[in-house]
């Protein structure tokens, strides 16, 4: 004979009892329960090692699903929608996702964000990004930094290196300054401008070979 299910219906007209309409599986170890008590409506379906339970009122409606290891639960009210889980996922073909206020993403271990194609991050106000610990800013191809006012790079220890060419430029003035500067090239050094001013209180200039010309030269 083929199994059967024992099913029951429940009438209660006192108060958080209802209706309950009950069908059990014994071989298949389940038990579906649908409850109406008045106040809200409970519908259970328990299983062997799991069970799953959809409860609504008239502020709220709950899923829940309780495992042997984990339990999820979705809460919906009327302001709010809460997703507590150990893991979610969401598979689209596009993703939209918008507030009309504040966002906030926080992650408690490793945060990562990638795309396959163009990325593009924009700010219509004001744009901090903060590390605590170190921070690479990295492109294999090239890499533009532009501020339409002020631009200001500092750090204890600044380097600044090309494996080919170097250019600095400013366009009306540039300044270098520090207790000491070195000045060092392998090869070939060139300083040149209508007008040259070299030294200031004790200048030497050095070298197996020194030569001075000019159309006018003045020593002293």
């Amino acid at each position: 004979m083929a199994d059967t299910l024992i099913c029951s219906v429940e009438l209660n007209k006192e108060k958080d009892k209802g209706i309950t309409v009950k069908v059990q599986n014994s071989s298949g170890q389940i038990t579906q329960t649908f409850q109406m008590d008045g106040t809200k409506i409970t519908v259970t379906v328990k299983g062997a090692q799991s069970t799953s339970t959809i409860t609504q009122d008239s502020e709220s409606l709950e899923l829940k699903i309780v495992g042997p290891a984990e339990t999820s639960t979705i809460t919906q009210k009327q302001d709010s929608v809460k997703v507590k889980c150990k893991a979610f996922e969401v598979e689209a073909e596009t993703v939209k996702v918008k507030s009309t206020s504040d966002t906030d993403h926080e992650s408690g271990a490793k945060y990562t964000v990638k795309s396959t194609s163009d990325m593009a991050l924009t700010s219509s106000a004001k744009c901090d990004v903060k590390s605590t610990a170190a921070m690479t800013l990295d492109s294999s191809n090239a890499l533009t930094a532009k501020a339409a006012m002020d631009a200001k790079l500092s750090g204890n220890n600044t380097n600044v290196e090309a494996t080919l060419k170097l250019t600095a430029k400013g366009g009306t003035e540039a300044a270098l300054s520090a207790t000491k500067i070195d000045v060092n090239a392998q090869a070939k050094l060139d300083m040149g401008a209508p007008m040259t001013t070299v030294g200031k209180d004790l200048t030497t200039v050095k070298g197996a070979l020194v030569k001075v010309e000019g159309s006018l030269v003045k020593l002293g």
